[in-house]
């Protein structure tokens, strides 16, 4: 199963996503950590409506608001593409590739993009190795053990129905406050996730989004094999 595969399962039918999960990543106290840590942030959630009771924090109350009717379009984005956290990485190597240059024609890039089944002919059209790429960088991570277990538990757990709410506001309140760290700390990025109705689902790829988001403003990568060695070596890709 695809990280999207997991989203679309907890947002169809949390009780079957709970047994799967579960089993996935072997461990029901890991669970039972990331459903408490949930409640406490639906906790904090709910007690920032209070701020639709005071006047001078309208601008707060509106902003909640705001994020959810955003985390709606989210979930339906997860049911519209085929594969959204796929697309959601596309969209970050498409915006990295405008800033880094190809590299060599026998380097670890492209050799990367031969090994995606159906890339390789893209190579040689116009702009086509920085396109090759970002699709076939986005599906090997979308696809990768390694996000489908961050997705897995970050969504996972057996829960009371009692708390279901909770666990619920905890997840869009992570969520948010995620939107809103990227939204500081690579704008660009965040409006495009944004016009793509997207960014409420940064969460679920921060922990290998926001690593190479660092790395690339800090100009690392300066090449496409620079990227691509990298993501072998830390996502195993």
């Amino acid at each position: 199963m695809t990280a999207s595969d997991y989203l679309r399962l907890k947002y169809t039918s949390d009780r079957h996503l709970a047994m799967t999960t579960q089993n996935a990543i072997g461990g029901v106290m890991q669970s039972a950590r990331g459903v408490a840590s949930d409640i406490y942030s639906g906790i904090e959630r709910v007690s920032w409506y209070s701020s639709c009771f005071i006047p001078k924090y309208n601008d707060i109350c509106q902003e909640l608001k705001a994020e959810e009717i955003r985390t709606v379009y989210s979930i339906q984005s997860i049911f519209r593409y085929r594969d959204v956290i796929a697309h959601m990485l596309y969209l970050y190597f498409k915006l990295v590739c405008d800033d880094v240059e190809e590299g060599n024609k026998e380097g670890s890039a492209r050799k990367f993009i031969r090994n995606v089944a159906g890339l390789a002919a893209q190579i040689n059209v116009a702009g086509g190795t920085r396109y090759a790429f970002a699709e076939a960088a986005a599906g090997a991570l979308a696809h990768s053990n390694f996000l489908s277990k961050i997705v897995v538990e970050r969504v996972s757990a057996k829960i009371p129905k009692v708390v279901f709410g909770l666990q619920y506001f905890g997840m869009e309140q992570k969520a948010a406050l995620a939107a809103r760290h990227l939204k500081v700390m690579c704008p660009d990025y965040y409006w495009v996730l944004y016009q793509a109705k997207l960014e409420m689902l940064y969460y679920f790829a921060e922990p290998i989004l926001e690593v190479m988001i660092k790395k690339t403003l800090s100009r690392t990568f300066k090449t496409l094999d620079e990227l691509t060695d990298f993501m072998r070596e830390n996502f195993g890709v």
